[in-house]
């Protein structure tokens, strides 16, 4: 065969071996006192290793959580003595019902605990856990009221509690929650259109307006949430931009 017409082979990437294949590699050749400290060094690289792709994969998740993360509705009132409505809550049923779907469709799952403080005050803790083993704890600390003709102690630890863990939930997963009447969209004509979420999105995009910024102005997340009522003040502060553009 002529020497021109012969095929070269492809060179082939050379890799560099992981931490644990190192691992592998010196425990073939059988432990010595010379080896046990590369072993003990390698074994906490693969250590690191692991937790490092864990907390990326932790990462990952949670920012694809936070971009679907849904507004909250307050389902729960607290009247005074004269029936009068004092304020508006999201209940933790309305809370889990809303949440827990999301967490595990997203790979994530919770685990709660408290800690009675001498000060008369309480601490929640939230661990927001990955299936891929990373996990973050968050506290939140209110007062616990001694009590009252209409509660024990005991229910006010509880609702103490409660309310902190609550909180911690919210403010963790960056939830938006609609208290006031005049913020629910719901009572505001309802959402835009999907033309119309798309079409502001397009618009958006082309007039190199801050996506971020807009939609916090229109007090949602995501664009399929606008409320109706807003979308006329949207479209003229486009309309404005497009203008000069």
């Amino acid at each position: 065969m002529n020497e021109l017409t012969k095929s070269e082979p492809m060179p082939v990437a050379r890799r560099e071996p992981s931490p644990a294949e190192i691992l592998q590699a010196v425990c073939d050749r059988g432990i010595t006192p010379e080896t046990v400290a590369v072993v003990k060094e390698l074994s906490a690289m693969c250590k690191e290793a692991k937790q490092d792709e864990a907390k990326a994969e932790f990462a990952k998740a949670f920012f694809q959580l936070r971009k679907v993360a849904p507004n909250i509705y307050a389902d729960k009132e607290v009247r005074t003595d004269k029936d009068k409505v004092a304020f508006k809550y999201v209940s933790p049923e309305e809370l889990q019902r809303t949440v827990e779907p999301l967490l595990l469709a997203h790979g994530f799952t919770t685990m709660c605990g408290q800690e009675m403080r001498q000060d008369g005050k309480v601490t929640a803790m939230l661990t927001l856990i990955h299936e891929g083993g990373h996990s973050e704890t968050r506290e939140y600390t209110v007062r616990v009221s001694p009590g009252n003709q209409m509660m024990s102690p005991t229910k006010c630890d509880e609702a103490a509690t409660t309310s902190a863990l609550r909180h911690l939930m919210i403010k963790m997963l960056g939830l938006k929650t609609r208290i006031n009447a005049n913020d629910d969209a719901r009572l505001d004509g309802g959402t835009i259109t999907a033309e119309q979420a798309a079409s502001l999105r397009e618009r958006v995009k082309a007039t190199g307006t801050d996506e971020a910024r807009f939609l916090k102005f229109a007090g949602v997340y995501n664009y399929e949430e606008i409320p109706a009522g807003k979308y006329a003040v949207l479209d003229e502060n486009l309309r404005k931009k497009e203008k000069t553009t």
